[in-house]
């Protein structure tokens, strides 16, 4: 259940990114990815828990890309904001995340809560500070914790 239009969105900012504007002037715009229902038949199918989990998901956001004096990208700020109310075996949490994707030429930065999942008790996940990525996207540097990132699951949340 990762974000794959954020790849999308990012990956066609660089590509598509006019080189006629001025250098002062960023060209800025929002998205909005609608609503998407779904079956996840993979993220809690691994032992222990083998059961599928209903989702709908909605990503929303705002992006500024940002040019040198040639119209070359130098950076590209994308705002997101993810909901999703994920559910299974009757119970249902709720994904609230808001955090901003920071893109260079030399590799990328995500700050912010870029995972908050809650339940009926309280925190259920929370992915929350910032990462660095090189180029290669391999992590730099991390601050906070950050267990989705790292491989956990919300999966215990939603067994019987």
């Amino acid at each position: 259940m990762q974000r794959l239009s954020t790849l999308i969105l990012a990956a066609f900012m660089l590509v598509a990114a006019p080189t006629a504007v001025s250098a002062a002037t960023p060209d800025q715009g929002s998205f909005d990815s609608g609503y998407n229902t779904f079956v996840d038949h993979e993220v809690c199918a691994p032992a222990p828990w083998g059961f599928d989990v209903n989702a709908t998901e909605h990503e929303y956001g705002t992006f500024k890309v940002f040019f040198d004096g040639a119209g070359n990208v130098t950076r590209i700020n994308v705002h997101l904001n993810y909901d999703a109310t994920i559910a299974a075996n009757g119970r249902t949490i709720y994904e609230r995340d808001t955090w901003t994707l920071f893109l260079y030429p030399n590799g990328s930065r995500e700050a912010g809560l870029t995972v908050h999942i809650q339940g009926a008790g309280g925190i259920v996940q929370l992915d929350a500070g910032q990462i660095v990525f090189d180029a290669d996207g391999n992590v730099r540097f991390v601050r906070g914790p950050h267990p989705q990132f790292n491989g956990e699951v919300f999966c215990p949340a939603l067994t019987p």
